[in-house]
């Protein structure tokens, strides 16, 4: 059993009360864990942690007063060197700037629990000595287990068909945090000659010059190429007809007009006999 001294110590910040309470609930169920502060004020945030001297920091990034990144950014030359810093939002658009800011992890709110059981894991392996984070090494843990270069991430997380992942795929305006389930296509238009990556809620994100149909693929096994500029996610496919090689897609798709070409139309088929 450990004592109060073995334990991981924590201070939350969140101008959320609820989240503040859901958190610190959550971190508690561990026995490794124990939250020694917490505080709703960004402003009190600097003075909280110098204070407390905890080994981790969970901040909230958008606060009245102050951001998260401004208190990080006023803490930096008076914080303990080893202090283990955590963004967590309701807005994955801060990603990027969690990323420049040297974050150890970045938790997309209202988080899922295995969410959590990803960053508190890669706590305990820094606290153990293991190289739990780096800025190169850093993932969202909204989202991923695997580790890239955050210039180069386009998906770093499983299966379309596990809609308790995500994946973070890059875009032009910045890094989108978007559920298996939520991709329906991606084609690649001529005019702008990029890939443009469309949501069941109709949204269309424009993915960086050197996305190619072989990364956009890499994502899962549950996307398949059925012409030269199209890629649809098989999970909303219902049939394709015999003659005219058209596919049939499940509400809300089924008005679209998607054909397979004759040269893939082999390939996705056998992709289907495996799924």
């Amino acid at each position: 059993m450990q004592t109060d001294q073995d334990k991981i110590k924590v201070v939350i910040v969140d101008d959320e009360p609820q989240s503040i309470l859901r958190l610190e609930n959550d971190l508690a169920a561990q026995d490794d864990f124990e939250v020694i502060a917490t505080s709703s004020s960004a402003m009190s945030a600097k003075t909280l942690v110098m204070s407390m001297q905890p080994d981790v920091l969970f901040i909230d990034v958008e606060m009245p007063g102050q951001t998260g990144f401004e208190v990080l950014q006023s803490l930096r030359d008076e914080m303990p060197m080893d202090l283990i810093v955590v963004f967590y939002s309701a807005f994955n658009k801060y990603m990027i700037d969690a990323l420049r800011a040297s974050a150890f992890d970045f938790l997309l709110k209202p988080y899922q629990q295995e969410e959590l059981e990803l960053v508190v894991g890669r706590i305990r392996q820094k606290m153990e000595g293991g190289d739990g984070s780096s800025s190169s090494s850093f993932s969202s843990s909204s989202s991923s287990e695997s580790h890239q270069d955050p210039q180069n991430l386009l998906g770093v997380n499983g299966l379309l068909g596990t809609s308790d992942k995500r994946l973070a795929i890059q875009s032009i305006s910045g890094l989108l945090m978007v559920k298996p389930d939520e991709v329906f296509c991606c084609t690649f238009d001529e005019d702008t000659r990029l890939w443009h990556l469309r949501l069941a809620n109709g949204q269309i994100h424009k993915l960086k010059k050197q996305t190619t149909a072989k990364a956009v693929l890499s994502l899962s096994p549950s996307l398949a190429q059925v012409r030269q500029d199209c890629i649809i996610n098989l999970d909303y496919l219902i049939s394709i007809e015999n003659y005219t090689l058209r596919c049939i897609f499940s509400p809300p798709f089924d008005q679209e007009n998607i054909t397979v070409s004759r040269r893939c139309y082999k390939a996705v088929k056998e992709k289907l006999e495996i799924l």
